[in-house]
């Protein structure tokens, strides 16, 4: 199996974590669940950003890829569905960052498709799980 080959297994197996715990939220609507997918997804989100340092040599990029990282620990305090949407939206800052890079063009046409497919679903599932748990809070 070629790295790409293994990039693209695993980006994809990363996946399910996110999926199980909406539909996991969508069942049983427990609070343990939405705070399981916001740690999962401050976790990955920092990874997927911590990978891309250093791609460049541009310090201006390598800030632009932590910075979305920094208040992550700290959204865990504040209201989940804003940290959900934050997050959301950092999926698809780090990706546009990437193409960004040196590196993208050269970068295997199956892992380019496969970022770009796991950050969609991603923004997704975050879009979906603060719908559930807007429409939760609308229903008391």
């Amino acid at each position: 199996m070629s790295k790409y080959n293994n990039q693209t297994f695993l980006g994809y197996l990363g996946l399910v974590p996110f999926l199980l715990l909406v539909g996991a939220h969508f069942l049983f609507e427990h609070p343990l669940l939405s705070q399981a997918f916001l740690f999962y997804s401050i976790s990955i989100m920092s990874f997927v950003a911590g990978s891309l340092w250093r791609t460049s040599n541009s310090n201006k990029f390598n800030w632009l890829v932590v910075l979305p990282t920094i208040p992550t620990l700290a959204l865990a305090l504040f209201d989940t569905k804003l940290a959900l949407l934050y997050l959301g939206a950092c999926y698809v800052f780090i990706l546009a960052l990437q193409k960004r890079t040196e590196d993208w063009p050269i970068l295997a046409p199956d892992y380019q498709r496969m970022r770009e497919r796991i950050t969609g679903v991603v923004l997704v599932c975050h879009l979906f799980f603060a719908a559930q748990l807007h429409h939760n809070v609308t229903q008391i």
